[in-house]
């Protein structure tokens, strides 16, 4: 649909104020407003184009022109007022002033036509002019013979060219009169409620002039007014400056520069479709909403911000990035239109809605970055308060972590876990000290002692609960890695005694001693703590694991987890990067969950896997992780985690540190040192120190970063000496931009956390209402 075009002074954006408010205090708008986006402000020519049938210019109080083709180069020019030819009636050579007079009277009386006597300085003589000057030849001939038959045939006529204003020019000039600190130099309106000046001093110097030139005669003017162009269809076809296809109309005024300024005069819904997907084109909808609400808040709370130039707001990072058609996403465009008319308040008033790309963690109170505080611009922790911002990554199991007092179990829940995901039978709810220190159930010790003669490729042997005692169990173990009599054929006495030399290896019984000596030496028997036996006393389970333990080692038969780095976790699923997609593994309901802290794995009931965390795990036969070890991430946990600019480090030689510092600071001489001095909500340096040979002087706020040219102000400064010189400044730090709003990534990992777009806004605009406008 075409929409009217909005002209300077109304300039920027037209709000219509509803008669009735909401919740919030705040006044809606009565209709979705227009922006004024300043493309470019110092051209000297611009091509608009349009693969539509033909553009169609429109100019103050002008119908539409149409201008049969659908391309335009405009350039502007010094303003040229029209010169014509003007007949000039006089009768010369009178010597007196009373003769030219009595002429003059005669003249009247006998034409009615005006005649004024005058002194013709050049010739020292009179002469009398008659009438008003005429504009063409044909008229001043009928004139001249009108005058020869009432008696006067001496008149001469004398051609005089004269300038013709024409009325936009006088209007121009008292609009430039009259404007301030305006910069637009092309007329916005033709009607003026002050009196023009007239005279000499009518038109302004220095008035210039737009050129419209396209292929047909349409197209081809001149103009002192601002021109706009839009296709014929505007709202399927988008026009396009220099060839880049922008939404609205392109409006050209020349500027006070002399040159060409051309603003996208655009509806605000349709600016936000290039502007979304340019500042947040991260693959979440929510975040994309919060920051459409965010774009939106932003035009309306900056209209006018451009005032003097002829627009609202710039297409780059000093208001926010628009790129036009060229940007637009299915998301985001998605994003606009279900937030469309959204905007965030604060008492009742459009906020400053500042994002930023990656906080670094907390974001910051705006007065210790841009000398102003606002009271929803405080300083929040990038995620979710406590637990909460934990649970949409959180891995569950419904089994009972172990309770143990005794520290050397840690390794046998590790152990008897990494054994049940493999086939051996766990008959234990909660393992515990005391189910370690117990004797294994003959139903454990079959499956166990099972599970082993299944690796030996061994028959299943005869088991009983005496099997757990070592003499029995030795005998097993022997048929599966000796051949029958081999232990008693192949040691001697004397290799047996050696083998057998710890405290009660006099209890073992002559038959079985060979068996139990081989396997000691072999690595596949294991003795008490107290360096005994106790042949007839069972193994604990404790024992019983680390002995299988023991074996698998020995055998090399240890089970090789799977291993990954995880990524945030969906719908409690492992999810880890293959190529350049994610795959999803499914974890059992029953999964052996375990999480390292410090040095050890602590088997635990949940877990959050929020990315970045190496993982080892053992899948049953259906694919789904049975077994899950997770080693915590060194990565921040924030909701902005996923940023590149999470981390970051760099080192400046002296030199540059104070050739950067100089540039804002000055008269610090040679540099000697800089400290952070005072530090904000977010830990950012607020205010530095910086000490030179002229004496200590100081820098705050936002042009901390710019001066150094750092990507945050969020960092620790580690300082390399020579002596007592420091030569290098390494700058360690989190984050990338101000610091000051809405974090953009960390609104990203909210979304992904389920969080939706008005909550994220609440949460990085503190006390914002979100609230319908329009």
């Amino acid at each position: 649909m075409n929409r009217p075009l909005l002209f300077f002074p109304i300039l920027f954006l037209i709000f219509t104020l509803a008669k009735v408010g909401n919740a919030s205090g705040f006044l809606p708008l009565g209709s979705e407003p227009v922006v004024r986006v300043g493309l470019i402000t110092n051209a000297s020519s611009v091509n608009i184009t349009t693969s539509d049938t033909q553009l169609v210019a429109y100019a103050p109080d002008d119908p539409a022109k149409f201008l049969a083709a659908n391309r335009v180069t405009v350039t502007a020019r010094a303003y040229r007022p029209s010169v014509i030819d003007q007949y000039i009636f006089e009768i010369r050579g009178i010597d007196t002033a009373e003769n030219a007079a009595a002429i003059a009277e005669q003249v009247r009386e006998e034409t009615g036509e005006s005649a004024i006597v005058s002194l013709d300085g050049s010739a020292n003589v009179w002469k009398v002019w008659i009438g008003a000057p005429k504009e063409s030849k044909e008229e001043a001939d009928q004139f001249k013979a009108a005058l020869a038959e009432r008696g006067f045939s001496d008149v001469s006529v004398t051609i005089e060219q004269k300038t013709v204003h024409n009325p936009d020019a006088l209007a121009l000039s008292q609009q430039v009169r009259t404007a301030g600190k305006s910069q637009v130099r092309s007329l916005i309106q033709t009607t003026t409620s002050t009196q023009p000046v007239s005279g000499a001093d009518a038109i302004v110097p220095g008035l210039r002039e737009l050129i419209v030139n396209g292929s047909s005669a349409e197209s081809k003017y001149t103009s002192l007014k601002t021109v706009s162009f839009g296709s014929f269809n505007e709202r399927a076809t988008p026009v396009r400056l220099n060839g880049k296809a922008y939404r609205g109309k392109m409006e050209v005024f020349v500027n006070s520069r002399g040159s060409l300024t051309v603003v996208n005069v655009v509806p605000l819904e349709d600016y936000l479709l290039g502007v979304v997907p340019a500042e947040l084109s991260l693959p979440n909808l929510e975040a994309q909403k919060a920051q459409a609400v965010a774009a939106r808040t932003y035009a309306v709370a900056n209209r006018d911000g451009f005032a003097a130039q002829g627009f609202d707001v710039k297409p780059d990072v000093w208001s926010q990035v628009y790129k036009g058609v060229s940007i637009e996403t299915a998301m985001g465009t998605r994003a606009v239109r279900e937030t469309a008319g959204m905007i965030a308040t604060h008492n009742g008033k459009p906020i400053m809605a500042y994002f930023t790309s990656t906080c670094g963690g907390r974001t910051e109170n705006s007065e210790n970055i841009f000398d102003h505080a606002e009271p929803y611009l405080r300083g929040v922790e990038c995620s979710l308060e406590g637990r909460a911002h934990f649970d949409p990554f959180m891995i569950k199991t419904s089994r009972r972590p172990a309770r143990l007092r005794d520290e050397g179990n840690l390794a046998n829940v590790r152990l008897m876990s990494m054994l049940a995901a493999n086939g051996y039978l766990l008959t234990a709810d909660q393992m515990s000290d005391d189910w370690f220190e117990d004797a294994p159930t003959s139903a454990e010790l079959s499956n166990w002692i099972s599970q082993l003669a299944i690796r030996f490729n061994k028959p299943l042997p005869a088991v009983s609960s005496d099997s757990a005692k070592p003499v029995e169990l030795a005998a097993i173990l022997s048929s599966f890695l000796h051949q029958p009599d081999a232990p008693d054929a192949l040691l001697s006495d004397s290799d047996i005694n050696y083998h057998l030399s710890f405290d009660d290896a006099d209890q073992i019984p002559i038959n079985r001693r060979a068996q139990i000596a081989m396997l000691m030496r072999d690595g596949y028997f294991t003795l008490r703590p107290d360096l005994t036996l106790q042949p007839n006393r069972p193994f604990s389970r404790g024992m019983m694991i680390r002995l299988i333990r023991q074996i698998y080692e020995k055998q090399k038969w240890t089970p090789q987890p799977q291993t990954g780095t995880a990524r945030p976790s969906v719908d409690g699923k492992l999810v880890l990067r293959a190529g350049r997609t994610d795959r999803q593994i499914s974890i059992r309901p029953d999964v052996f969950l375990f999480r390292q802290f410090g040095g050890e794995m602590y088997q635990v009931r949940e877990a959050a896997l929020v990315g970045g965390e190496n993982v080892r795990y053992f899948t049953d036969a259906a694919g789904a992780i049975s077994y899950l070890e997770i080693e915590p991430t060194t990565q921040p946990t924030v909701a902005e985690n996923m940023s590149p600019f999470t981390n970051w480090t760099q080192t400046l030689a002296a030199s540059a540190v104070q050739s950067r510092l100089s540039r804002y600071v000055r008269g610090i001489g040679t540099l000697y040192d800089v400290n952070i001095k005072q530090k904000g909500y977010s830990r950012r340096a607020t205010e530095i120190e910086i000490i030179g040979s002229n004496g200590v002087k100081t820098l705050k706020g936002g042009k901390i970063r710019s001066a150094l040219r750092l990507r945050e102000q969020l960092f620790v400064i580690n300082k390399r000496y020579s002596g007592d010189r420091v030569v290098s400044y390494t700058f360690t730090g989190r984050g990338w931009g101000h610091g000051v709003g809405m974090c953009q990534y960390g609104a990203y990992g909210l979304g992904k956390m389920g969080v939706k777009y008005d909550d994220i806004i609440r949460h990085y605009y503190t006390g914002a209402d979100v609230v319908k406008a329009y």
